[in-house]
């Protein structure tokens, strides 16, 4: 028998994923949702997203560790060459393997080295929404003695959204900006009428 959907209050405490709400050391494993592509500049770079492996916060995910490759200088190029062989070693790729493209590596860090331990602090200034983010400060070997949040919360948020005001880098923060009651009609006063053909599924 089919049934109709009859509404819901949003609830952050009951979904799928956690939110990791303090900086610190996290044990990770990389996420096969993280990405190849280019940044800004044109640059290659790699779009890390983890999952928290153990401690309190199993299960997060921290995501966005954007790792550039820039080598239009030699002190550019070394400094790429250390951060991505840093990234490397902490997952525990051999020492002396070639990797030709960051497409290989990034399957590699997907499929067989994707265990490490990574330190995030808050962003230091919030993004266009009002959020603070965690970010990657830098990538070590898995940490025997497991995750270590270290106290640090988000710092205090420069808006107010209701019940989204925990920093969160597992959500898309886009909910935010919605309102707290949405009644029977979201919609209503928008002065557009889209029809179910101009759907995009």
């Amino acid at each position: 028998m089919n049934m109709a959907f009859k509404g819901l209050k949003v609830d952050g405490n009951n979904t799928f994923w956690k939110w990791v709400e303090e900086a610190g050391t996290y044990n990770v494993r990389v996420l096969p949702s993280s990405q190849f592509k280019k940044n800004s500049n044109g640059n290659d770079m790699l779009t890390l997203n983890y999952e928290v492996l153990d401690g309190k916060y199993a299960g997060g995910q921290i995501r966005f560790d954007n790792i550039s490759w820039t080598d239009d200088t030699p002190e550019k190029e070394e400094r790429s060459l250390k951060r991505f062989n840093t990234l490397l070693v902490a997952a525990g790729f051999p020492e002396g393997a070639q990797v030709d493209t960051l497409q290989i590596m990034l399957q590699g860090l997907i499929t067989k080295y994707n265990k490490l331990n990574v330190a995030v602090e808050w962003s230091d200034e919030p993004s266009e929404k009002g959020f603070y983010n965690l970010r990657v400060k830098n990538h070590k070997i898995l940490d025997p003695e497991g995750s270590k949040p270290n106290g640090e919360f988000a710092p205090t948020q420069q808006q107010n959204n209701s019940n989204f005001n925990k920093a969160d880098t597992a959500v898309d923060r886009s909910v935010a900006s919605l309102p707290n009651n949405f009644g029977s009609d979201p919609f209503a006063g928008a002065g557009q009428v889209i029809s179910d053909d101009d759907l995009p599924f």
